[in-house]
């Protein structure tokens, strides 16, 4: 590693300086700044790697998305899980039904008690 490698730690570093620089203090100073470059390196693969799973993930949804409003949703009681087809009633509330027989017996809990 050169000399210019340093010059954001000190620009009044000279030659000279990094010459007099004991050599275990050199080789700290090329650790250091090797692994803070590979962090760096590190840092910007997970970024990209994270923008792909970001893409990946968007493009799942938005097929799932279509594929929700391609296939008709199929009603049934959310207490039950019976299909209109198999109720006689089927009352429906923002996101949610309830069908003639789990409401009679709702109304034999609230006689109970």
């Amino acid at each position: 590693m050169e000399l210019e490698s340093f010059s954001a730690l000190a620009t009044e570093v000279t030659k000279e300086d990094w010459k007099r620089t004991p050599s275990s203090v050199r080789q700290l100073l090329r650790w250091l700044f090797e692994s803070y470059e590979m962090r760096l390196a590190d840092l910007e693969e997970d970024k990209a790697l994270s923008r792909v799973e970001q893409e990946q993930s968007s493009e799942v949804r938005t097929e799932k998305q279509a594929e929700a409003s391609e296939k008709p949703k199929e009603v049934r009681c959310s207490f039950c899980g019976k299909k209109k087809e198999e109720t006689s009633k089927l009352i429906s509330g923002p996101n949610v039904q309830i069908c003639n027989e789990c409401v009679e017996i709702c109304n034999e809990i609230l006689e109970d008690e």
